[in-house]
Parts: structure tokens; C-alpha cells; sequence
């Protein structure tokens, strides 16, 4: 009797309970299954460095609702992975291409879609840069259809290209003399000797040397003041110096040695402090130029140093206060070397490669938090406490800063525009009629 008292009370219990704990169904719908899309071409035209084409030709008894182009880029230092560009023909429309079947074709209609992505030299990849792309076809049943993963290579065809390596280094150039790239890569290892001490250069870094710049595109050559567009990929677009051992190039080893600092401390949390990172790639270059010393020399005098803690909040535009952040940086930098050692350096870098707060980080290594670190710093050089007034102010400009981004943020993916789209409609009239897939391709373009 008790047993089964014990169990009319249970079958209460479950009656009672309330009604959304209850499963009703399952939460999401299944995906759909994907299929493979029986493609008779499916190809892409490289036009370095002006644009990309790509060709879809298939054939299949379904009504296209939408067509999707996947781009498939892996940089070697990324917070996402792999990057992937997803297309949609033509951009930004949601319904696509409803075609009317005609029955009085013998054969079920296929397709012809070409995509064309113009460049205009400013292309989003370095040379030599693998890309993966696959096309995904939806029809009006809801069913998906995919095409195999292909990929191609972004070279640089025009030219012809010879090739040294040494330790990691790789140097493409092309319209020089034979020893050019052994003669380069041993002018730039002395300079990076100067920040030996935090390690080598990660390998591979691709160094793509063109005669001028007109052959290497506006928007990719590496400049001096300003960041190298291909960092995360390891690689540098520079142009052939007219002395081997000129100011020329000077750019080229200052982003080498942001290569060594980008794999020594890389991480996708709140990435380096401007002042350490641009300090030590100035350290490489051997010192500050006449200029940097000028404003140096200025900011010295009139009290014009950028306070530590908002060094990373808005960085300026202005030429003569971006002057000042590179020479404050490199002296800030040849102080923490001199006083504390190259050691100190290296645990720091290890610290920020794990998402160490700069403070947490600073107090570990030196034991001081940046206020303090710069007051050490400023005590060093003769300089006077920051005035009440400016601390103010840049910890206002801080605060606001952190409310709106307190980590890195990932990259931002621009969406990829159709700058040329060409959908074709045929039918097959006699399988005698097209010999082979190439051909009916050739007969439609």
C-alpha cells in the first residue's frame, strides 16, 4: 500500500507541473541537407593586380532562389581563424533570378554565373596568398547545393620573380641583379640583431621587392608612416632601393622587427601598447631620425608628451603629434631596456600574449603601474610631473574610451560588391551539338 500511494503521488506530481517545462517540439529546424552541385565549370580568371573573375556553369532541374560565392582566406595571425567572404548575386538582394521553365525544351535549363571583383590594385591578400573559394546554390524547394572547395593563388604573373631565403626570410624580386635578395637579406639581419634578444623572425616572412611603385599598386606598398596592410599575413609589398644600404630602407626593417614583436605577443584581447610595440620597431631601425629628434627636442621643451595611459585612445592624424608619439615611444622604450634588461622586455611581451592587462602586466615585470613607470620615466629625463589639469583630461578621454571598447574588436569584414555580375540562362538542344563542357562555355561567353 505505501508503494503504490508513493507512486499515485509521483504521477500527481508529473500531472502538475507546469506546461512550458514540458518539450513542445524541437527548438530550432533541422538544416537543411547539403548536396553536391554538379558543376560543368567551375573556375576563376586571376588579373594581377586589377580584379578576380569567377565562373560557375551548372546544370540542374531547379529554380535558383539564391546564389552564394564563399571566399576563403586564412591569415597566419588572426582572431576569427580563417576569414570568410561570403557573396550574395547580385549584392544585397535576398530573391534571385526566378526563372520560368520552358517545356518545349528537350532538355532542363542550366546556368551561367560570373562574378567579376575589381581591385583597382588595392587587393585585401599579398601576392602568393592562397584563396579558397565554393559557390552555394539554394533552389525553391529549400534545397542547398554545394560546390567543391577550390582554390587559387593572387600571384604576380607579370614579372619574372627569383627567390632567397635564409632563416625564415624570403625575398621575391625581379629586374635585378642575380645576388640582389642574398645581398639585401644580409644588410637587414644586422639591423634586426638590435632586438635579437626577443627572438627571430617568424617563419615564413614574405618580402616582395618591386622596381617602382607604380608596378606594386597604391594601396599596398609599404610606407613609413603608415601601417603595412599585410601584417597578419607576414608578409611586406616594398620597392627596390636605389642605395642597398639607403634610407630607403629603413620602413622595411621597422615592419620586420613588428613581425617579430606580432609573433612573440600576438593575442586577441587588448592587443600591445602602442608606445612598446612602436618603440621596439624603432629600436631596430637603429635609432630617431633628425626629425624625430627635432620634435622630440619641441615636445621637451614645451611640454607637449603624450601621457601613457591615453596612448592608445585616439590616435592622431596630425603629422607633428604623430612625430612625438614615435619619438616618445622609442625613448620610453630604450629606458625600460637600459634600466631593466632585455629580459624584462621578453617576460612583458609573454605576459600580453595571454591578455595580461597592461597595468597587471607592468606591475608583474617592474613592479609599477604605468603612472608610476611613466613618473619613473620623466624622472629619468629631467622632466616635470604631468600637470593636474592634463591628467584630468586624459583620464576622462580613457574612461570614455573603455565604456565603448574595452577589448580589440575583431576585424570589421567589408562586404565584397559585384562590380560586374552576368547571369546566363541556356538549354541543351543535342548533347552532339556541345562536345564538352569548355566548349558550350566558350559558346556562351
Amino acid at each position: 500500500m505505501p508503494l503504490k500511494r508513493t507512486i499515485q503521488a509521483l504521477l500527481v506530481t508529473i500531472a502538475t507541473v507546469p506546461v512550458w517545462f514540458l518539450p513542445l517540439g524541437p527548438a530550432t529546424a533541422s538544416e537543411p541537407e547539403v548536396s553536391v552541385l554538379p558543376a560543368w565549370l567551375n573556375n576563376v580568371t586571376v588579373d594581377f593586380p586589377d580584379a578576380v573573375e569567377f565562373n560557375l556553369l551548372f546544370g540542374r532541374h531547379l529554380d535558383p532562389q539564391s546564389i552564394d560565392l564563399e571566399l576563403i582566406i586564412e591569415p597566419e595571425y588572426s582572431c576569427v581563424g580563417e576569414t570568410v567572404q561570403t557573396v550574395r548575386l547580385p549584392a544585397n538582394a535576398t530573391t534571385l533570378w526566378r526563372w520560368e521553365l520552358d517545356l518545349d525544351e528537350p532538355f532542363p535549363p542550366g546556368y551561367l554565373v560570373r562574378w567579376r571583383l575589381d581591385l583597382d590594385g588595392n587587393a585585401p591578400i599579398p601576392p602568393g596568398e592562397t584563396v579558397q573559394w565554393r559557390w552555394k546554390v539554394t533552389g525553391a524547394d529549400g534545397a542547398v547545393y554545394e560546390s567543391r572547395q577550390r582554390a587559387f593563388t593572387w600571384a604576380d604573373d607579370r614579372f619574372d620573380w627569383r627567390t632567397y631565403t635564409k632563416d625564415g626570410l624570403v625575398v621575391h624580386w625581379h629586374g635585378q641583379y642575380p645576388e640582389f635578395g642574398e645581398h639585401l637579406v644580409g644588410y637587414l639581419e644586422p639591423q634586426l640583431e638590435r632586438i635579437e634578444a626577443l627572438g627571430t623572425l617568424p617563419s615564413p616572412v614574405n618580402v616582395f621587392m618591386y622596381e617602382n611603385a607604380e608596378d606594386a599598386g597604391p594601396g599596398v606598398l609599404l610606407k613609413r608612416d603608415s601601417a603595412n596592410p599585410y601584417r597578419e599575413f607576414n608578409s611586406v609589398v616594398s620597392v627596390t632601393p636605389e642605395d642597398i644600404e639607403g634610407d630607403e630602407l629603413v620602413a622595411l626593417i621597422h615592419e620586420l622587427a613588428h613581425f617579430v614583436v606580432q609573433d612573440k605577443a600576438f593575442n586577441c584581447f587588448g592587443g600591445l601598447p602602442y608606445w612598446l610595440e612602436e618603440g621596439l620597431a624603432m629600436l631596430a631601425e637603429g635609432g630617431l631620425t633628425d626629425d624625430l629628434r627635432r620634435a622630440f627636442a619641441e615636445a621637451r621643451l614645451i611640454e607637449q608628451f603624450v601621457p601613457l595611459r591615453s596612448f592608445d585612445v585616439r590616435l592622431t592624424t596630425d603629422e607633428r603629434e604623430a612625430s612625438i608619439r614615435l619619438a616618445q615611444s622609442y625613448d620610453l622604450v630604450e629606458f625600460l631596456t637600459s634600466e631593466f634588461g632585455w629580459e624584462s622586455i621578453t617576460r612583458l611581451l609573454e605576459l600580453f600574449k595571454y591578455g595580461i592587462r597592461v597595468d597587471d602586466a607592468l606591475k608583474v615585470v617592474f613592479g609599477t603601474d604605468i603612472e608610476e613607470m611613466e613618473l619613473l620615466w620623466r624622472e629619468s629625463r629631467g622632466l616635470p610631473d604631468l600637470a593636474p589639469s592634463r591628467l584630468v583630461r586624459h583620464h576622462q578621454t580613457v574612461a570614455a574610451s573603455k565604456a565603448l571598447a574595452p577589448f580589440r574588436s575583431l576585424p570589421e569584414q567589408q562586404p565584397l560588391v559585384a562590380t560586374r555580375v552576368e547571369v546566363t540562362r541556356f538549354a541543351v538542344q543535342t548533347p552532339s551539338r556541345i562536345p564538352s563542357c569548355q566548349a558550350a562555355y566558350w559558346r556562351l561567353g
